[in-house]
């Protein structure tokens, strides 16, 4: 826009409005003189004239407009510079933050509202001072930050401590950040710090929690077992290392296939089911079961399940309590073993009762026979009173079921008490076409045994091995001295065996592999061997035979004497 009032405006509207009359007059009075050259001539210098005014008009009018858009620009700036401060201003001042700007020397060059609420100070007591509330022995490290942040690097999410200035602590949150100027230098540094005291508070007071709750589990004899819903394991207690031998890591990296891996194939169904059930119905449940140890036997286990939910009281967690209920099982099958033995006893008294009765009228007649009759006839009444004997001795041992007997012990050859016993058995065997090879050790030591009890062990023991060969076969009888004070008698056949998980068992009241058997000789020569202080081991396997050892102690002048 041109303005008007300017002198070049005033000029060249002067030239135009006068060459007007001008040119009027000189092709009026002069026309000869002026031909159309000449008169165009007149006008391009004319207009050449006007040019200087006009370009002067128009450079005043193109500085004028320039210089009102600068100022219009200016004035653009100035406000949305003053919006922008107005903007930051209530930022600052409406944070729950603490915002501080501090100048290269660490003095406060600014502080907004939260900063005076957050640590007790007035604005005039921070603006232009070194921060006030640093305890002492955290200002090197203050110091050293600073360092880091003048040389351009950002602090994010730095815990530390600082005072009030009512002398109370406060666990902060620092941000540090440098404060650029239009070339990248650092003229200052920005902070920014959050309170966070309560949360400290509530971290503390958890921390506390969990070391409580771990002292009481890791120190609880039951096992604690917390699975997620989706197989995961959260928590596994270290009682599983002292009950069952795996550590904390190995439970946790069985996650779901610990039911495969370490729990009895004949209760995983089981268990499995009411798993499940429990998650269905989000209620608690009790089961028995058996677990595989780490070396390989089972442990006897109750465990509790529980459903636990989480802070929406939906349920997400499965807690196992466990138990080793391995020794309560032993006592309960030892009182149940109790309870057959008195069963037991009271029938052996009474057996016993009956079938001495008989014996003594045959004992009393054959004595009688006896005096009667000469030669060989009454080799067979000694024969037939001393098989009568025995039997009666048999029966003897029968009442130890019922109550402990006086029993005599003397020094006897376990050699000749090995042999005596074959010899009985032989018409048996021959009977039955097993074949029974002998292989007692010369010179063996003295046992302190009661004779006719040691021999009715070693006759359990033999028609034993014959019943378990039905077809015939061979057995093999060794008489040895293992130790300066222990023999060991092996009585080994080639017959059926016996399945290895079975012979835990053996020797329990009723409990037998034959068909027609009892399980009671087995138990009667197991109390025999424990009142003389021995042992019997059994080691079988199918189709392959079994072997019976038993270990007794020599005399303890026969010990002496080797």
């Amino acid at each position: 826009m041109i303005p008007i009032g300017s002198s070049s405006f005033m000029l060249s509207l002067t030239l135009i409005i006068g060459w007007i009359p001008v040119s009027v007059l000189l092709l009026r009075h002069y026309p000869e003189r002026i031909d159309l050259w000449s008169f165009f001539s007149l006008n391009l210098l004319y207009a050449l004239l006007l040019t200087i005014p006009c370009y002067r008009m128009y450079k005043q009018a193109r500085e004028g407009g320039q210089h009102t858009r600068e100022q219009e620009e200016l004035a653009r700036l100035r406000r949305e510079l003053d919006k922008a401060k107005e903007l930051l201003d209530a930022f600052l001042q409406q944070t729950p933050d603490a915002v501080s700007i501090l100048d290269l020397d660490g003095k406060f060059i600014h502080v907004n509202q939260a900063s005076v609420e957050q640590f007790g100070y007035s604005t005039s007591d921070l603006l232009g001072k070194t921060i006030p509330c640093v305890p002492e022995e955290y200002r090197a490290e203050m110091e050293h930050y600073h360092a880091e942040v003048l040389r351009g690097k950002a602090i994010v999410g730095y815990e530390t401590v600082r005072r009030h200035q009512n002398g109370s602590l406060m666990h902060v949150s620092l941000s540090y950040g440098p404060v650029l100027d239009k070339q990248g230098r650092v003229t200052g540094i920005i902070c920014c710090s959050r309170d966070i005291t309560q949360r400290k508070q509530i971290e503390q007071e958890l921390q506390e929690s969990q070391a409580h709750f771990r002292l009481i589990t890791e120190n609880m004899s039951e096992m604690i077992y917390l699975v997620k819903r989706d197989g995961s394991v959260a928590y596994v207690s270290n009682a599983h290392a002292t009950f069952l031998g795996y550590s904390c890591e190995e439970m946790t990296r069985m996650g779901p296939a610990v039911i495969h891996m370490i729990i009895h194939p004949e209760d995983q169904k089981r268990v499995t089911e009411l798993f499940k059930q429990c998650w269905r119905k989000e209620e608690e449940a009790t089961t028995f079961y058996r677990l595989k140890h780490s070396q390989g036997h089972w442990v006897n286990v109750e465990s509790r399940f529980k459903p636990v939910g989480n802070s929406d009281g939906v349920g997400d967690s499965m807690l196992i309590v466990s138990r080793d209920v391995s020794e309560i099982t032993k006592t309960k099958e030892m009182l149940r073993q109790s309870d057959k033995l008195s069963a037991i006893g009271q029938l052996a008294a009474g057996i016993a009762h009956e079938i001495r009765n008989p014996l003594t009228s045959l004992r009393g007649f054959i004595q009688l026979l006896d005096a009667s009759v000469g030669g060989a006839q009454r080799n067979y009444c000694q024969i037939m009173l001393s098989e009568l004997d025995r039997i009666n001795l048999i029966v003897s041992e029968l009442l130890v079921l019922a109550k402990p007997q006086a029993v005599r012990f003397q020094p006897k050859d376990l050699s000749e008490l090995i042999r005596n016993v074959l010899s009985l058995l032989e018409s048996q065997a021959n009977l039955k076409n097993i074949q029974m090879h002998a292989s007692i050790d010369e010179q063996l030591p003295l046992i302190s045994c009661e004779e006719n009890q040691i021999k009715q062990v070693l006759l359990n023991l033999c028609k034993n091995a014959m019943e378990a060969l039905p077809d015939g076969g061979e057995i093999y009888v060794k008489g040895q001295q293992v130790s300066a004070e222990h023999i060991q008698i092996s009585i080994r056949d080639n017959g059926c065996g016996i399945d290895p998980e079975r012979i835990p068992r053996m020797g329990e009241p009723f409990y037998t592999t034959k068909e027609n058997g009892t399980g009671l000789g087995l138990m009667v020569s197991q109390r025999i061997l424990e009142d003389h202080g021995g042992s019997l081991q059994i080691e079988s396997e199918r189709q392959k035979g079994t072997t019976v050892s038993i270990v007794l102690p020599v005399c303890v002048k026969s010990a002496s004497q080797v």
